[in-house]
């Protein structure tokens, strides 16, 4: 039985089900996620992608996905953390974008949360995977050798933490 994604506009509108097939043969706007979980020393679990995946053997967030016609950005962020780390922990959505790198044009929500676990890999997902810095990370982005959604994500990421960040540091002061 064929992948059905959401087939969806630039203001995230959805249009119907699409293949998964017929979204990335035809360049068809669909959503898809990420998850990045840090741990408690600020490290970021960063997955090398499997040999047989779209953007082989490059570095990746710690869980990416399409998500499938019927569920929700978050039961599909929880659904594959889990299947690609066996790590189940609260998620909180923190921003969407576009990103449309063939065979890939999609609307990825992007999602953080925090687990001191030792994930356990699906070696059809991830070879391997590391804990990772934030500057370890942009060393990663830097080399060219990651899924580009990844750099596309990561900045969202940080931008978010600096916000974070910002606003800590006024109720601080004021």
């Amino acid at each position: 039985m064929p992948e059905l994604l959401y087939q969806v506009d630039e203001q995230d509108t959805v249009l119907g089900p699409i293949e998964r097939k017929e979204a990335h043969k035809n360049l068809r706007l669909h959503r898809s996620g990420m998850v990045f979980i840090a741990n408690s020393k600020g490290q970021i679990f960063i997955q090398n992608r499997a040999k047989t995946e779209t953007f082989p053997d490059c570095y990746d967030s710690s869980s990416a996905f399409h998500i499938k016609f019927g569920e929700s950005y978050e039961e599909a962020a929880h659904r594959e953390l889990f299947e690609e780390t066996a790590i189940k922990t609260e998620l909180r959505l923190i921003g969407k974008f576009m990103h449309n790198n063939p065979p890939e044009y999609e609307l990825v929500g992007v999602f953080l949360g925090h687990s001191d676990q030792t994930p356990k890999l699906d070696p059809k997902e991830a070879y391997s995977g590391e804990w990772s810095s934030p500057e370890q990370v942009r060393q990663f982005i830097s080399s060219g050798k990651t899924t580009p959604w990844l750099r596309d994500g990561f900045k969202l990421l940080e931008k978010h933490l600096l916000y974070k960040q910002l606003n800590r540091k006024k109720r601080l002061y004021a």
